[in-house]
C-alpha cells in the first residue's frame, strides 16, 4: 500500500469545515475524517472502508489495508483515555473521548464515558447537543436500549443551537439529517416490536420504496416521477450522513445503492448492491436480488455499447503510414531503371558512332 495516502487522505478531507462536513451524527471535534455535500461514489466509498476499518478490534488477527487512519483515532483515544485516568480531562475532552469510543465501536465503554459527563455538565454549555447525539449514538447499537436513545436524540433536538443568518442552509441541513436519525431509530423500534428482520425489508425514512416498487416497474436510473417529487433535494447527503454512523449496516446501504439509482447513477448502485449480494451474503432477498440482476445487466450492455461507439468512431484525416524508402521502391525504383536505360542507350550509340567513323575512313 502507498505510504503517502494517510497524508493524501488526511489533506484532502480535512480541508472541509464542520459546516460542510456530513459527520456530523457522532460529533468528534478534530477529527481527521469529513465528507463533503454532493460526494462522489468513490468518495464515499473510500471513507466508508475507512469507518468500517476503525470498528475492527486493535488486537484483531487481520487487520485490513485500507485502514490509514485508525492509528491517528487509537492515538487519540489513547491520549484522551489517559487524561481522564488522570481525573484532568475536561468535560469537551470527555465527550470527544466518547465520540472516539462510538468511532472504535466500543459503545459501553462510550456509554459510561458520556454518561458521567451528563452529570456534570452545565444545562446552558453549547456541548449539550452533542453530549445528547452522541449518547443517542451509544445506546442505539443496542435494540433493547432504544428507548433511551430516542429520548437522548429527542433532547439533542432541543438543545441544537439556533441558526446564525449567515449559516441558515448548513444548519437546517443539519438539524434535519438529526430528525432523520430520530426517525430511523423509531422505526428500528417499530421493527423490533413487530419481529421484522431488516435484512429482508428496506427502511422507508427517505420515502416508501416498496411501494414504488409495487406501483411501478423498476427502472435503470429513474423512478416515477411521482416518487421523484416527493424526494428531498439533498437526499443522497443524508443517506451519507446517516450511513457514516452506521457504516456496517446492510440495510443503510442498500437504501444508498437505491437513491444512487433514482438519482441517475445506475452504475454505481450497481455495484452497492453487487456488494451487498457477494460480498454481504444478502442474496436471499429476492427484491435486492432482482435489482442487482438488473442493474448489472445495465451497466453490462452500456459498457459493450460504449465500445462499439468508441469503435466506429474514425479520425476523418487519417494519416497516411510512412514507409522507409528503399533502393528498389518508390521514386528510386524508377530513377535506378532509367539511369541503367541511359547507359545501354549510350553504350549503343557510342557503338554506332565507332562504326560511322571506321566507313568514311574506308
Amino acid at each position: 500500500m502507498n505510504q503517502n495516502r494517510p497524508i493524501l487522505i488526511i489533506a484532502t478531507l480535512a480541508t472541509f469545515s464542520w459546516n460542510t462536513s456530513l459527520l456530523a451524527g457522532i460529533y468528534l471535534q478534530g477529527e481527521p475524517l469529513a465528507i463533503p455535500k454532493n460526494a462522489s461514489f468513490a468518495q464515499v466509498r473510500l471513507i466508508l472502508s475507512e469507518l468500517r476499518a476503525l470498528g475492527i478490534p486493535e488486537d484483531a488477527t487481520q487487520q485490513p489495508a485500507e485502514a490509514s487512519l485508525r492509528p491517528i483515532y487509537i492515538q487519540l483515544n489513547k491520549e484522551l483515555e489517559a487524561k481522564l485516568n488522570a481525573g484532568t480531562a475536561t468535560p469537551e475532552e470527555k465527550i470527544r473521548l466518547g465520540a472516539c469510543f462510538l468511532r472504535l465501536n466500543q459503545p459501553s465503554k462510550a456509554i459510561a464515558c458520556l454518561e458521567s459527563v451528563r452529570k456534570e455538565l452545565n444545562p446552558a454549555s453549547t456541548l449539550q447537543h452533542q453530549l445528547y447525539f452522541n449518547l443517542a449514538m451509544a445506546y442505539s447499537s443496542d435494540d433493547l436500549l432504544l428507548e433511551r436513545a430516542i429520548d437522548y436524540q429527542k433532547q439533542g433536538l432541543q438543545y441544537f443551537p439556533k441558526p446564525s443568518d449567515s449559516t441558515f442552509t448548513n444548519w437546517q441541513f443539519n438539524r434535519r439529517s438529526e430528525l432523520f436519525f430520530l426517525k430511523f431509530l423509531q422505526e428500528k423500534q417499530l421493527n423490533r416490536d413487530r419481529r421484522i428482520t431488516s435484512q429482508n425489508s428496506i427502511t422507508s425514512i427517505f420515502g416508501d420504496f416498496e411501494s414504488e416498487w409495487k406501483k411501478n416497474k423498476f427502472t435503470p436510473g429513474t423512478a416515477s416521477p411521482t416518487f421523484l417529487d416527493s424526494l428531498y433535494p439533498d437526499v443522497l447527503d443524508f443517506a451519507v450522513k446517516l450511513l457514516s454512523c452506521f457504516p456496517q449496516d446492510n440495510n443503510l446501504f442498500w437504501l444508498y445503492g437505491e437513491i444512487l439509482n433514482v438519482t441517475g447513477d445506475p452504475n454505481s448502485a450497481a455495484k452497492v448492491l453487487d456488494e451487498l449480494v457477494n460480498a454481504r451474503q444478502m442474496s436471499s432477498n429476492p427484491i435486492l436480488f432482482e435489482h442487482s440482476r438488473i442493474l448489472r445487466r445495465q451497466a453490462s450492455e452500456s459498457k459493450e455499447e460504449t465500445k462499439t461507439k468508441e469503435e466506429e468512431i474514425k479520425p476523418e484525416n487519417d494519416t497516411p503510414t510512412l514507409v522507409k524508402p528503399t533502393l528498389f521502391s518508390g521514386d528510386l525504383k524508377y530513377l535506378l531503371v532509367g539511369f541503367i536505360s541511359g547507359i545501354v542507350v549510350g553504350y549503343i550509340g557510342l557503338l554506332q558512332l565507332k562504326q560511322w567513323f571506321a566507313y568514311k575512313k574506308k
